[in-house]
């Protein structure tokens, strides 16, 4: 990344933050930056008002957090490269939780991850249940995804494990974390009405919304964005979509994947948090109410120094609610 988009770079993360922003300012600095790129003869590739949906997202104060009595599972979905990051992601996670009644800790890994992660976890103060990918995804689906999307069989395979961690839970809602997110705030996952948390993001990728627009539950360009790297889920409504779908059954999700997304691309679907977000947004608008998502993402280089600070910590969880430490960042 060249210096000039590092500092852009910088200028987005620093308006992502959960403070109250300028959008005067900050639309003075993209303007200037995509001036200075035309200079330097390069393109600025920014989408200025899905940004501005996103991190401009209108607080309310009904929303602050209630609904304590909801059970809420922590499912993380990982494998041995993220084990350095896995404790802080779980154990930050169910402090995240509080006071919500937390129901347990699943852990899904590759089956060659299992003991390795049980050993990491052993003295963890809150009991985790390490669960092999094949308990959740038989081998024979995996060699299906394998032979239709080739080397990115394994991300598809993770959105999957995700989908199926929320199907199979038992509580009323489910906390899905990427593993490599570390959460720095409580967040109000669910309102005193009931209503549960929705974090818009700005990213956008035009497959996906190809795919889920063949389902009927997004449009071609959404307002919103919810690749948030974490998302509250609440089993009963993951049921009633993939239900009304005829697509609740492993087998039938999978063949419709392989069978309509475009293995051409390199990211050809979402269906996990977009799967679920945008059929929330478009479809229950009386489940959601929308919050500010202020995550930043810092190299992974950088984690060990980060989280062992407890001045950095605390700088970050003042700014932010979440942290992501992605290995190609």
């Amino acid at each position: 990344m060249s210096l000039d988009n590092q500092m852009f770079a910088l200028i987005v993360k620093i308006f992502s933050s959960r403070y109250l922003k300028s959008r005067l300012i900050f639309r003075v600095l993209v303007r200037f930056s995509r001036l200075w790129s035309r200079i330097r003869g390069t393109r600025l590739d920014f989408d200025l008002k899905r940004f501005e949906e996103a991190a401009w997202v209108a607080k309310s104060k009904k929303n602050k957090s209630g609904g304590y009595d909801k059970s809420i599972e922590l499912v993380v979905v990982s494998t041995l490269k993220d084990f350095d990051i896995l404790p802080y992601s779980v154990n930050y996670a169910l402090r995240a939780l509080r006071p919500y009644k937390i129901t347990g800790v699943r852990v899904i890994v590759p089956s060659r991850d299992v003991t390795a992660c049980k050993r990491l976890m052993i003295d963890f103060k809150y009991q985790a249940e390490i669960v092999a990918e094949s308990d959740l995804i038989s081998q024979k689906h995996f060699k299906k995804l394998t032979t239709v999307f080739g080397s990115r069989d394994k991300w598809i395979l993770q959105q999957l494990l995700k989908v199926q961690g929320v199907l199979t839970s038992q509580s009323d809602a489910v906390l899905i974390l990427d593993s490599d997110t570390v959460l720095l705030r409580p967040r109000p996952w669910f309102s005193s009405t009931g209503h549960q948390i929705l974090m818009p993001t700005m990213e956008y990728n035009k497959s996906y919304y190809e795919f889920l627009q063949k389902l009927n539950i997004s449009e071609l360009v959404p307002k919103y964005s919810f690749i948030s790297h974490h998302m509250l889920m609440q089993p009963k409504i993951l049921s009633r979509l993939l239900n009304s779908l005829d697509l609740l059954r492993i087998d039938a999700f999978i063949n419709y994947i392989c069978d309509n997304a475009n293995t051409d691309v390199q990211s050809p679907v979402c269906v996990d948090y977009e799967l679920y977000g945008q059929y929330l947004y478009k479809t229950e608008p009386k489940e959601y109410f929308l919050e500010q998502w202020s995550n930043i993402s810092i190299s992974r280089r950088h984690l060990g120094i980060i989280l062992k600070s407890k001045f950095v910590k605390l700088t970050l969880r003042t700014f932010y609610n979440s942290v992501s430490f992605h290995s190609w960042s």
